[in-house]
C-alpha cells in the first residue's frame, strides 16, 4: 500500500511579510475564488510545503475588503461561501507592487550565489536540478505573456544558455564514462 508523502511545512515567518497579501490579489486578478480555494491553491502550488491557515487567510481577506482591494459576493449566510474578487483599486495595487518587485530581480542572482555558499554540493546540486526544472516550466508558462515582437531575444538567449549547458553536461558525462571504464 503506497504511503502518503510527508508534508514539510514552512514556518510562517519564512514567508516574506506582505507576500500572502500580494499572492491573494494576484490569484483574484485571474478570477474570483473562495477563501478555502485560495488555501487549497497555495497548498497545491507549493506541493504541500506551505498552507496558510484560516486564522491567517480570513483576517487578511477582511483587511483587503476594508481597504477596498477586493469585494465579496455571495455573502455568508445559510451555508453559502463567500466568493472574493478583485476591484480596480486592487489591480492598481498589484501593478504598483510589481513595479517595486522588479528591482528584486536584479538582486536575486547575488542572493542565490551567497545562499549557494551555505550549502554543500550534495544538497545544492539536487536542489538546483529541481529549481531548473521548475524554472523552465515557469518560463514556458510566462513566455506567453511577453508581447510578440519581444519574444525572439529571450528565446535566442535561452537557446544559447541551453546549448552551453548541454555541451558542458556532455563533457562531464564523457569524463564520467572514462573514469568508470578505468575502474
Amino acid at each position: 500500500m503506497p504511503t502518503k508523502p510527508q508534508r514539510h511545512w514552512l514556518h510562517p515567518q519564512t514567508i516574506p511579510r506582505g507576500f500572502l497579501r500580494l499572492y491573494i490579489l494576484t490569484m483574484l486578478s485571474r478570477g474570483p475564488s473562495t477563501g478555502y480555494s485560495i488555501i487549497q491553491r497555495i497548498d497545491e502550488r507549493t506541493d504541500g510545503v506551505w498552507r496558510p491557515g484560516p486564522g491567517t487567510l480570513y483576517p487578511l481577506l477582511k483587511s483587503l475588503l476594508t481597504e477596498g482591494l477586493v469585494r465579496a459576493t455571495n455573502p455568508k449566510g445559510r451555508g453559502g461561501s463567500r466568493t472574493y474578487s478583485i476591484t480596480p483599486k486592487g489591480i492598481r495595487e498589484i501593478e504598483k507592487t510589481r513595479r517595486l518587485l522588479s528591482g528584486v530581480g536584479r538582486k536575486e542572482p547575488v542572493m542565490s550565489r551567497l545562499f549557494s555558499d551555505l550549502l554543500p554540493g550534495t544538497v545544492l546540486v539536487p536542489m538546483m536540478v529541481r529549481r531548473y526544472r521548475d524554472g523552465v516550466e515557469t518560463f514556458r508558462q510566462k513566455f506567453n505573456e511577453v508581447p510578440e515582437p519581444d519574444r525572439e531575444t529571450p528565446l535566442r538567449e535561452f537557446r544559447l544558455l541551453m546549448e552551453t549547458q548541454i555541451r558542458w553536461i556532455d563533457s562531464e558525462l564523457r569524463a564520467a564514462g572514462r573514469s568508470n571504464k578505468s575502474n
